[in-house]
């Protein structure tokens, strides 16, 4: 590496860890329904020695495909954290920091490798400004830590156009292994990889294929254990979902609204990709998309031309795959197209200065400058807004700071505690009162409506969800006063018979 490359490399990671460290540094993290479920798997795991083969239900359960679920990795590596930090969900958010770093550093390797210099330094450019890869650095989510293994699975895949096996295999495993992050991820670059090596690299030896599909098989192999296990209930669930009665809901051919959405959806991911308002969407779309068309048409080198042509090939492939899908394509099932965009953009001032024009050249070292100009202040505006933001009831400090206030009152006697959450479900404060409530003051509250009792009221944006559950399923007990939070959260302490 010159000099100046590792100055700007370097560069590349300050900016990185700018905009990613905030909760590493103030240890005040978005902790919701996703990571109270996932933390209180991870106990199960560590805790209660229950191994698992599955992760959360695909869509959280609300995507109508029933009995299809993650893979179980991200329990497994988050049990990591949790064993080092003794259950301390802190713990978590380094190591989502970690694999966030991780894939700036790595989107450097991979653009060295495949368009050099100059293509390795923009592709970790845009990584580190990215609006969308630098969420996935601040919290716990299944499908952030997908990023570095989509990276990887690139890697070998350009590298198995030489027709290694060993490159085959590890592009295959790869690609499957994202399942373990976000199954909406791995479908469709799997089926890419499949179209790449039949269509594109043409393979025609059979040991390769199994090779190939061996790659797939051992990915998947925890999913394919329950499935038998289970009785193939997933493929049940898909098979219904597609083919089930039609006043259900089942369609298997998708309507005219789905395929608008779908699109919207695919553009919405697209502007997730770089820093906000730095061009119109469409003109970046543009400037993204044209010079990689015209720069692979005119790419002689063979293998490169293959590579580039699998990451056009993926979006075919992912727009017809999610046509099957009648609900909302969410921006984090299209992370390997977020990816590709990096890709094609990189590849295109690589090719332009391969190719000294200098106009063209000119014009993409004004663009990056433009967008570094537009895109610092706001990071570091960002910074100073949020390492100071307390949260509200959405981040963990807020959480434990309204347990804390109710133990205190309670002041070391008994009680009962009734929680309301808009997601019905109460899985952070289940796993802050186990992790953090029972280790700090030594006993857990009760669930019955006699003697004291608290309600613990998170409220719901104007919907007011919670009066009804004040009428309805909490209705006994006498109120002796109730109080608002610094983080809005409302707590009433009753008197029950």
């Amino acid at each position: 590496m010159k000099k100046i490359e590792i100055i700007f490399f370097i560069f590349i990671i300050a900016i990185s860890l700018l905009s990613r460290s905030i909760e590493v540094l103030n240890k005040n993290y978005i902790f919701g329904f996703d990571q109270g479920r996932d933390y209180l798997a991870v106990k199960n795991i560590v805790v209660d020695r229950k191994l698992t083969l599955i992760g959360s239900e695909v869509g959280a359960g609300a995507a109508g495909l029933n009995g299809i679920f993650q893979g179980p990795l991200h329990y497994y590596f988050l049990s990591i954290p949790f064993i080092l930090m003794k259950g301390d969900p802190y713990g978590g958010v380094i190591l989502m920091f970690l694999f966030s770093m991780a894939s700036v550093a790595f989107s450097y390797f991979l653009g060295r490798k495949i368009f050099g210099a100059i293509g390795g330094l923009t592709t970790a450019l845009l990584f580190a400004l990215s609006p969308m890869f630098i969420a996935q650095a601040r919290f716990v989510w299944n499908s952030n830590p997908s990023t570095l293994f989509i990276l990887l699975s690139c890697l070998f895949v350009y590298l198995g156009m030489k027709k290694k096996n060993k490159y085959i295999f590890l592009s295959s495993f790869f690609a499957g292994f994202v399942y373990n992050f976000q199954f909406a991820v791995s479908i469709p670059l799997s089926i890419s990889i499949i179209l790449l090596y039949v269509f594109v690299a043409k393979i025609r030896e059979i040991k390769k294929y199994l090779i190939l599909f061996s790659g797939f098989f051992i990915a998947f192999l925890p999913m394919l254990l329950f499935e038998i296990r289970h009785g193939f209930m997933g493929i049940k669930g898909f098979a219904v979902y597609l083919f089930g009665p039609k006043e259900a809901g089942a369609s298997f051919l998708p309507s005219q609204r789905i395929i608008v959405d779908h699109l919207s959806s695919f553009f919405n991911a697209f502007m997730d990709v770089f820093p906000k308002n730095i061009a119109s969407p469409y003109l970046l779309l543009l400037i993204v998309l044209i010079p990689a068309l015209y720069y692979f048409f005119k790419e002689k080198n063979s293998d490169l031309r293959k590579f580039i042509g699998f990451l056009l090939l993926l979006f075919p492939v992912h727009f017809l795959v999610f046509l099957f899908f009648r609900n909302a394509v969410w921006v984090y099932y299209l992370i390997a197209l977020n990816i590709v965009y990096i890709l094609l953009f990189s590849y295109s001032i690589a090719s332009a200065f391969k190719r000294n024009n200098k106009i063209i050249k000119i014009f993409y070292v004004v663009f990056l400058l433009f967008v570094l100009i537009r895109a610092l202040p706001m990071l570091v505006n960002v910074f100073n807004y949020d390492i100071r933001d307390y949260g509200g009831t959405a981040k963990i400090k807020g959480k434990t700071d309204a347990i804390d206030f109710i133990y205190n009152d309670a002041n070391g006697k008994k009680f009962s505690l009734f929680i309301f959450s808009p997601p019905i479900y109460t899985y952070p404060y289940d796993y802050i009162l186990w992790w953090h409530a029972g280790g700090k003051f030594g006993y857990m509250p009760d669930k019955v409506k006699s003697g004291t009792f608290y309600l613990l009221i998170e409220k719901d944006n104007g919907q007011f969800w919670y009066k009804g559950w004040l009428e309805t399923v909490i209705k006994d007990g006498t109120v002796v006063w109730e109080k608002e939070l610094l983080s809005g959260f409302i707590v009433q302490k009753r008197i029950g018979r």
